[in-house]
């Protein structure tokens, strides 16, 4: 029977209930509350009697919607808000129940899911797939069906089908936006089997389903390496002719002539206005030029009055008026990308297309005024050049609104794509980076976000798509935020973007509705809202759909003995570390692990990392013998007593340091800051002036840099016996050779005293940074190249058989192999971890005469995109030394096939990165990628650890430090056992192949550190018109960009 909502005692009707027993239920404490909801007609009532036990009795609720008669039911009082969602709270919404059956309670009408982790949900994205026959317009309908097709004019590389569809989606996603369900509603059944949607945050049902037009654009998140640059250039040539259009808004308010037009204006006027693509019949993609329809259409261009925002604070001084900013609709598209990317960028121009006009802004160049922006397909800005527009063109109207005074600001693109742009998301509402104010004061109709990897969370995503991923619900919930950030605060993708102040409508707390109850107590998002919000953002495949367009990986780790050298280096930190430990009675504030010692511990393990490739530069035999004469004392005098487990450590330590302290060839190595290398067959026999210990003997100990000077003192007589003797016989030789070594030792002389710190037992961190500029140069300068001869040469005789045969770190000589085995068919990038290593390696290259480039920290951002397209376009380069924590996103160095990793890298993701420069869909060859762990060191420990980490935990590792069991394994640093050695050229590692010293134009110098480098182009105002082929064989006019070099007028 049911209640009514005003009693009524002459009703008394079989299907009413009785007016008094229905005061009584009203008056229970279990519907008192509701009552004010029923009298409201807010809910309607039935109570019945269970069908399985008559004492119990079922009351039914039924809910109004919210779409329904909201003239008759107003529905605007909180309060009965407020009591209706109490009430949806505590409803039994099992069919049983409400049929009058026992049965399972259910608390929402919503059946449950099953918890997905948002890697999984990534991964499993509905791969792109484009309807032209949905698009109405019919220009953007014929677009998406010759990007299917493959046919765009001025796209002259043929594309892969994902890459087809990947554009074409995008541009149905700008031409007509699909519509997207309102995420707060979850569709739902009701009893009667009715459809219904169901916000759960406010307690609202809705009849209808609330609708928004998808955002026009998204994020571009196709995997690394995939080409979603050259999609981007696609979706740009396939809609060059199609100009953006005046808003809806502002169409209406035309531009009144000051006495009547041609008719030619007024017709050009009108196209304009309306954005008809005038270009298709007349300019630039037409077969046959129309100029003075052209001249009457840009003479007549479309134009609309933006209004300046109101004064967002009242005041009592009156509003002033502030006029318009008057807006010009244009063909182009604005892109925005890293510094470093914007000369990959014109290189993608240049290679998969033409006919494009491109603008490029990079550094200091002024932005041209709104006539010459008018003119150009694509403008591409560096991000740092697009932020400093903030600082010169920023200001503020009368009413103190944020205005651009830029030309950019009277500018309407067709879209704006930031490359990279996962950055986006670090942003807020309140605390908006630089980016998004100045983006936020242009007028864009499409936004794009172009990056592989949207969040942190999402990197690594190439394996494992349908796993479940272990990312920890904080971790998660970062990377909803910062995928909600670029969804609001850039897409401004509805509902999420609304204003509170909009009428019809609230904003929605991306907080509340996607992120999961998982992720925070106020979040009740449905998984499948979770689904539906990334798929109507992104543009993806599934890597089962591209996975076998990109090369094969073969991936091994390669574990290396060190020699006597390497242990001997290892030993010393961990005698440090024992030291330390024992002395200060793990306690102390001079205890390495000590709170307060945290930098230093973080040099110290700095340091370890660097040795497990060479550590002989650190501590000094002085720096051993003080702490070995202080560790001495320390158990002489017996004042502080220690356990039998200490008291052997400590001697053991000891006994060590006595042997390091007396080794020569780690003494030299400290001396010279220098790998310490052998070489054998000396020429004329007189190695002992070129050596680091100055004795004879074959072979000579030396390093690289008395090599590299011995090539180019013997360039001149490399083919001239005679001179070389006359060398040897004056003394001219060995007095070079001398001269060489006294300022090689001078060198590592610091310039002002170096102050360390000194903890518990007279240890140090150690340090190999002591040493003024030659190594800091070496590597800043990004390039130590030698020149090839001519033609080659018949070498004298006592130089024909000078090789090297080895170098006191095994890594080195294990690379040094591997780069002579596979340069010649192969490019290669080695990956290092600090400074000094690439300057160890840098120097044996160069006496090698392998040509490389260093891709290091202290390089500027052009000499960087410089060094990219030159190891990409020269193949004399055969190598690239980069900085591990250079591998930037979006960099293309497709042609290296071979990658050498000198360390592990503990977080995948960021291996995974490095690796994708040159994973890349138009790489010709498979990839080969070797990691070299050191036995015994830090790198085995480094490599176990990566495999037992879930996600979570390597997200959380800023720093080695970080991880528990790394930590314990430095904190409780044991000796190793040294190899048998008996000294000299047995404590190194040999080559597997002794290579020759000199020979092919050995130890010639460079003249120009430029020379053979690709110079940076950049794209000039000036077009070149050019025909290329369209898709039915014909040719149309195009403006083409053209490229000069910086050294052109």
């Amino acid at each position: 029977m049911h209640f009514t909502a005003a009693a009524d005692p002459e009703d008394d009707t079989a299907d009413r209930l009785p007016a008094a027993l229905q005061q009584r239920l009203l008056a229970s404490d279990a519907l008192s509350p509701f009552a004010e909801l029923l009298r409201r007609r807010w809910i309607g009532m039935s109570f019945a009697v269970g069908l399985n036990d008559a004492s119990r009795g079922i009351v039914r609720v039924y809910l109004l919607p919210e779409d329904v008669d909201h003239r008759l039911v107003p529905r605007g009082d909180p309060q009965m808000r407020k009591a209706r969602l109490q009430l949806l709270s505590r409803l039994d919404f099992s069919p049983n129940v409400w049929r009058g059956e026992a049965g399972t309670p259910s608390q929402s009408p919503v059946a449950d899911e099953a918890v997905e982790s948002l890697l999984q949900i990534f991964n499993t994205i509905p791969s792109p797939d484009p309807r032209p026959d949905v698009v109405n317009d019919p220009d953007a309908r014929e677009s998406l069906y010759m990007l299917l097709d493959g046919s765009i004019p001025g796209v002259t590389t043929e594309l892969y089908p994902y890459q087809r569809r990947a554009a074409a989606a995008m541009l149905q996603r700008e031409a007509q936006p699909e519509p997207v369900l309102d995420p707060r509603l979850m569709p739902s059944t009701d009893h009667a089997g009715g459809a219904w949607f169901y916000d759960a945050v406010n307690g609202a049902g809705f009849r209808e389903p609330r609708r928004y037009d998808g955002a026009r654009g998204g994020i571009l998140a196709e995997q690394m390496g995939a080409g979603k640059t050259l999609i981007c250039l696609t979706l740009i040539l396939a809609t060059r002719h199609q100009p953006s259009r005046i808003p809806d808004i502002y169409r209406a308010s035309r531009k009144v002539r000051p006495r009547l037009g041609s008719l030619a204006d007024m017709a050009a006027a009108c196209a304009t206005h309306h954005g008809v693509p005038w270009r298709l019949a007349f300019g630039t993609d037409a077969d046959v030029e129309y100029t003075k329809c052209v001249t009457a259409l840009e003479r007549n261009r479309a134009s609309y009055d933006l209004p300046r925002p109101p004064r967002r604070r009242a005041t009592r001084r009156p509003a002033s008026e502030v006029p318009p900013t008057r807006i010009y609709p244009s063909h182009a598209s604005l892109v925005v990308v890293p510094p470093n990317l914007v000369q990959q960028w014109r290189n993608e121009v240049t290679k998969h297309t033409t006919g494009l006009n491109v603008l490029v802004l990079h550094q200091k160049e002024a932005v041209p005024p709104v006539d010459e922006l008018l003119r150009h397909d694509v403008v591409i800005f560096s991000s740092t050049r697009f932020e400093r527009l903030l600082q010169e063109d920023g200001a503020q109207d009368a009413n103190g609104a944020f205005l651009l005074r830029s030309p950019l600001a009277r500018v309407h693109f067709k879209r704006c794509i930031v490359d990279e742009g996962h950055r986006l998301g670090n942003a807020t509402t309140g605390a908006r980076s630089n980016l998004h104010l100045v983006l936020d004061c242009l007028q864009v109709t499409s936004r794009w976000v172009v990056t592989g990897t949207p969040s942190k969370g999402l990197y690594g995503v190439d394996e494992g798509a349908t796993g479940s991923g272990d990312a920890s619900d904080e971790l998660e919930k970062d990377d909803l935020r910062r995928i909600g950030s670029i969804a609001a605060l850039y897409l401004k993708a509805r509902p999420w973007a609304n204003a509170p102040d909009e009428p019809g409508d609230a904003p929605a707390d991306w907080s509340v509705y996607v992120m999961q109850p998982r992720h925070s107590r106020r979040s009740t998002g449905r998984k499948d809202c979770l689904k539906a919000t990334l798929a109507s953002l992104m543009v993806r495949h599934r890597l089962s759909d591209i996975g076998s367009l990109l090369p094969a990986v073969d991936e091994r780790t390669v574990y290396l003995d060190g020699s006597y050298q390497d242990v001997l280096c290892l030993n010393l930190f961990s005698m440090v570390v024992i030291f330390n430990a024992v002395q200060s009675q793990r306690a102390d504030q001079d205890y390495f692990f000590h709170p307060r010692q945290r930098k230093n511990l973080a040099q110290l393990v700095s340091n370890l990392r660097q040795a497990s490739f060479f550590g002989g530069s650190f501590f000094s035999p002085g720096d051993v013998r003080k702490a070995l004469d202080t560790a001495a004392a320390f158990l002489t005098e017996g004042k502080v007593a220690i356990g039998p487990d200490d008291d052997a450590l400590l001697r053991g330590a000891i006994a060590f340091g006595e042997l390091a302290a007396a080794d020569g060839l780690k003494g030299l190595a400290n001396a010279f800051h220098e790998i310490p290398v052998y070489v054998e067959h000396f020429p004329g026999g007189l190695g002992r002036a070129w050596s680091l210990d100055d004795r004879d003997g074959d072979p000579v100990c030396t390093d690289s840099r008395m090599v590299s000077a011995l090539q180019r003192f013997l360039q001149s007589t490399l083919d001239a016996p005679a001179s070389l003797q006359l060398l040897f016989a004056s003394g001219r030789f060995e007095a070079q050779g001398r001269e060489e070594r006294a300022s090689a030792l001078a060198e590592q002389e610091p310039a002002r005293p170096v102050r360390q710190a000194t903890l518990a037992g007279n240890t140090q961190p150690g340090r190999d940074d002591t040493h003024p500029g030659p190594r800091a140069r070496r590597v800043s300068q990004g390039t130590t190249r030698p020149l090839s001869a001519a033609g080659p040469v018949e070498l004298a005789a006592p130089l024909a058989k000078t090789r090297l045969v080895s170098t006191a770190s095994a890594k080195l000589s294990y690379l040094l192999d591997q780069v002579v085995q596979h340069q010649r068919d192969e490019q290669i990038i080695i990956f290092y971890e600090n400074d000094n290593v690439a300057y160890y390696l840098a120097g044996m290259l160069e006496i090698l005469q392998v040509q490389h480039l260093i891709y290091a920290k202290g390089i500027t951002v052009e000499r960087r995109a410089q060094y990219v397209a030159t190891f990409n376009k020269n193949p004399k380069f055969r190598v690239l030394l980069m900085d591990i924590t250079q591998a930037a996103f979006g960099l293309d160095m497709r042609s290296a096939s071979r990658i050498y990793f000198v360390n592990p890298v503990l977080n995948p993701q960021v291996e995974a990165q490095a690796i994708g420069r040159a994973r890349r869909i138009s790489q010709q060859k498979p990839v080969t990628v070797e990691t070299l762990v050191l036995r015994g060191s830090i790198d085995e420990v480094i490599v176990r650890r990566r495999g037992e980490m879930s996600q979570a935990e390597q997200r959380k590792c800023r720093s080695i430090l970080d991880d528990r069991p790394l930590y314990e394994w430095i904190l409780n640093a044991r000796l190793l056992p040294l190899p048998a050695a008996a000294g000299g050229l047995d404590q190194t590692a040999p080559l597997r192949h002794p290579q020759p010293v000199f020979g092919r134009g050995f130890g010639q110098g460079v003249d120009d550190p430029d020379q053979d480098l690709v110079m940076e182009e950049r794209a000039v105002g000036r077009t070149e018109r050019k025909r290329p082929s369209g898709p039915d064989g014909r040719a149309p006019k195009r403006r083409a960009v053209r490229f000069e070099s910086e050294g052109e007028n």
